[in-house]
């Protein structure tokens, strides 16, 4: 297989326990402008602040410059980029080695910062007036919605404004009056119709997105639409992708009815979710998506949702022979497991595994039909797909940039070993045929490996 050599920085290295960092709970944001201060000439760690627990989660609101972080077994924490706080210490085991800079400052968080304190809190995301929590009750995750404070305020959120419970699981084993953590996080997104006022940048940082809406409609239904609401997208451990469309749940608290009646299952991976996500797949709506500016909206034609063992799940608007626009679903096996995942430019997927990082990608022209397999009408998504390596190992935080002025992908990556690293990539140039294989070449290299172990088992005959 061919493969793409990315150019891989290392920016900097952070203690880990003995055996490496959890695969799929630490986190990396690659945030695309709009406020935060970039350092062209030489990229270096800031700050590092030190959390009393695990983080499990982070999510950045760039216009009130406010990181938000979960950590284990603790609650919700909310930081300032402007005020990270006066109490600094600095530790030999954080500095940036990489230059000989001094050391970077280590911010040790106050308690004061825990806006939400819940031992069984497991997920969360953040709209510009609402914050929705995933909570693990005894037997069934619990979602939760909570009102956002203006900006200016505390940061604390306020009254509950809306819950509703989901998928029943079976608790693991811990010490009683104390939820154990699970092996598994669930995945809370929230997406929004393109006709929506709430910015991207106000969608729930890297887990949120704006769909078209002829997408959006037939997934979520008439509801949504009308409202022009956005709706929360959950992945859960059991492989239950479900969704529930916010404003509904927010006035189901003064209407009659079961609130539980408001959650729709969309598709079921039968293993964990690891990753949703969006992305453009059409060759002229991908080319815009790249190069749009830092403040436009960017509205995705494809929902992407992957599990751990490697089952993906892809969902287009596409045309059926009647003419109707219908939900196109098609499911991928890709190598797992599946450590991270991450959904850039061109329609492509990026994906850890613990060998390996590979891309496939999902884009319309990608996918060279042969003559046997007529085309499927616009919209159509590939038949097959063959990933791409990328030579990177053990990643097990993924962020992708837009598309970068000189036309390539930036990913930002966590190793499993804590360093902190870019990997610019020129996918155009430096994949042939993986990604982009036919499905008459993938047919016959089937037919040259099938005939190759028939010419070996009549030798050994």
């Amino acid at each position: 297989m061919a493969s793409a050599a990315p150019r891989v920085r290392y920016l900097a290295g952070f203690c880990c326990p003995l055996g490496g960092l959890a695969a799929g709970k630490p986190r990396v944001l690659y945030h695309r402008g709009g406020g935060l201060p970039v350092h062209r000439e030489r990229a270096r760690l800031r700050a590092a602040f030190r959390f009393p627990d695990q983080v499990w989660h982070l999510e950045l609101q760039a216009p009130r410059r406010l990181l938000y972080a979960l950590c284990a077994r603790r609650g919700l924490y909310c930081l300032s980029l402007d005020h990270p706080g006066r109490s600094r210490s600095t530790s030999r085991d954080d500095r940036d080695s990489e230059d000989g800079d001094q050391p970077s400052p280590v911010i040790p968080v106050d308690p004061d910062a825990c806006i939400l304190p819940d031992a069984a809190l497991c997920a969360f995301t953040v709209l510009d007036s609402v914050l929705v929590t995933l909570v693990q009750g005894p037997a069934r995750w619990k979602m939760q919605l909570f009102e956002q404070p203006c900006p200016g305020e505390d940061p604390r959120p306020g009254g509950q404004i809306g819950e509703v419970e989901l998928s029943t699981y079976t608790p693991p084993a811990g010490v009683p009056g104390k939820p154990a953590a699970p092996h598994f996080l669930p995945v809370l997104c929230c997406v929004s119709p393109s006709g929506s006022r709430v910015p991207c940048d106000l969608l729930g940082g890297p887990g949120g997105f704006t769909l078209e809406d002829a997408l959006f409609g037939l997934l979520f239904g008439a509801d949504a639409t009308l409202l022009q609401s956005p709706v929360v997208l959950c992945g859960l451990p059991d492989g239950q992708l479900c969704c529930v469309i916010l404003k509904a749940l927010v006035t189901s608290r003064s209407a009659p009815g079961d609130p539980n009646a408001l959650v729709k299952i969309l598709h079921h991976l039968e293993e964990p979710v690891i990753f949703i996500g969006a992305l453009k797949t059409e060759p002229q709506a991908a080319e815009a998506a790249e190069n749009f500016l830092p403040d436009e909206d960017v509205h995705s034609d494809c929902l992407v949702a992957l599990g751990h063992h490697g089952r993906m799940l892809a969902i287009k608007a596409s045309w059926d022979e009647s003419g109707k626009l219908v939900p196109e679903l098609r499911e991928y096996c890709l190598p797992g497991p599946v450590l991270c995942a991450a959904c850039g430019g061109g329609g492509r997927v990026y994906h850890s595994t613990p060998s390996d990082l590979c891309v496939v990608d999902l884009s319309r022209g990608s996918t060279l039909l042969g003559p046997e397999q007529p085309e499927e009408g616009p919209g159509g998504l590939p038949a097959m797909l063959c990933p791409a390596s990328l030579n990177v190992c053990s990643v097990v935080s993924l962020s992708a940039s837009p598309r970068t002025h000189e036309g390539g992908t930036k990913l930002l990556a966590l190793s499993a070993k804590g360093r902190l690293m870019t990997c610019s990539l020129d996918l155009d140039s430096e994949i042939p045929g993986p990604a982009r294989m036919t499905t008459e070449s993938a047919g016959r290299k089937i037919k040259e490996l099938l005939s190759g172990i028939g010419n070996i088992s009549e030798r050994l005959a």
